[in-house]
């Protein structure tokens, strides 16, 4: 791994910071566990901004986890799912004696669990827009239920050669719960029809795509309404009416989280961080960055 650009967190840098306890379980390529009782004494991992490229599937039953995905604020509080796909910034801002349950899995191990995707395509489309669900009594029983299996199987320390298939199968069959799940919010919440206001909210989501994999070289609203074949004039209309923001808005929250991505996980000295986010020089890059955080990039850099 190149140390300068540490961008994002697979599964195993993870695990090689995160302090492994014999209750979890551990598969190729997948972690599965429950902790209870979690406050902000307990929490190092994500208290600054990290992309963790894994699938993510968080379960609160109790007190209350506040966070960003993205730009993007949830608090998760009991019976609450929240789904995060690989590749999206994460910072976890407080948490107050909560219970959680949680399943992170590599993106190869998911596609290994040979998932009918054309079923279950439009859950992806629709977890994108709506990545925080709450359950009904229910549906927490259930999904409660499952991980109360994940751990008898996983902590009988089977010598048998069975247990992991055994465990593979339970976490297919745990996906498609969390799939009827989300076709319940569908059936509530459905996706609209074609529409110019559906149409802005494509534009908007093509936007966001655009900003997550070129905001380190650009900045500029004309660079992305060019991408969407659009004015810059057009695109700002378009975004300003959908998110009540303006495009340079998201484009520089974005900037701003790669900034601390890097300063807090990277070996990039500031003067190395500016060129790679495209600034012409450190000045320019700490002028930028204080105006929207209200501190030098060193002075990020140093809190602990």
């Amino acid at each position: 791994m190149n140390e300068k650009e540490i961008q994002s967190i697979s599964l195993s840098q993870l695990l090689q910071v995160y302090e492994r306890r014999p209750e979890d379980i551990y598969l190729e390529g997948c972690v599965i566990t429950s902790h209870f009782n979690v406050n902000n004494v307990n929490v190092n991992l994500f208290q600054y901004p990290t992309r963790i490229n894994a699938f993510v599937i968080v379960i609160c039953s109790q007190g209350s986890i506040s966070f960003t995905s993205g730009v993007t604020r949830h608090t998760l509080e009991g019976k609450t799912l929240f789904i995060n796909f690989p590749g999206t910034i994460l910072q976890t801002e407080s948490v107050q004696s909560a219970s959680i349950h949680a399943i992170i899995c590599e993106e190869e191990f998911f596609k290994n669990l040979h998932l009918d995707f054309k079923l279950i395509s439009e859950f992806f489309l629709h977890i994108e827009k709506h990545p925080y669900l709450s359950l009904s009594e229910e549906e927490w029983l259930d999904l409660d239920r499952s991980f109360q299996d994940f751990h008898r199987e996983g902590n009988a320390r089977h010598t048998d050669p069975y247990s992991q298939e055994i465990l593979r199968s339970m976490i297919l069959i745990f996906t498609y719960k969390i799939c009827r799940i989300i076709n319940r919010h569908i059936a509530i919440n459905p996706l609209p029809e074609t529409s110019p206001r559906n149409r802005n909210n494509e534009y908007f989501n093509q936007f966001i795509v655009a900003i997550s994999k070129h905001c380190t070289q650009e900045r500029s609203v004309g660079f992305y309404a060019e991408m969407l074949h659009l004015t810059p004039k057009y695109l700002t209309t378009i975004i300003r009416k959908t998110s009540g923001r303006t495009a340079i808005q998201w484009i520089d929250d974005y900037v701003i989280l790669e900034a601390k991505n890097l300063l807090k996980h990277s070996t990039m000295s500031i003067q190395e961080i500016a060129y790679y986010l495209n600034f012409p020089n450190q000045s320019s890059f700490g002028k930028y960055f204080r105006n929207h955080t209200g501190m030098t990039p060193s002075a990020y850099k140093q809190i602990k």
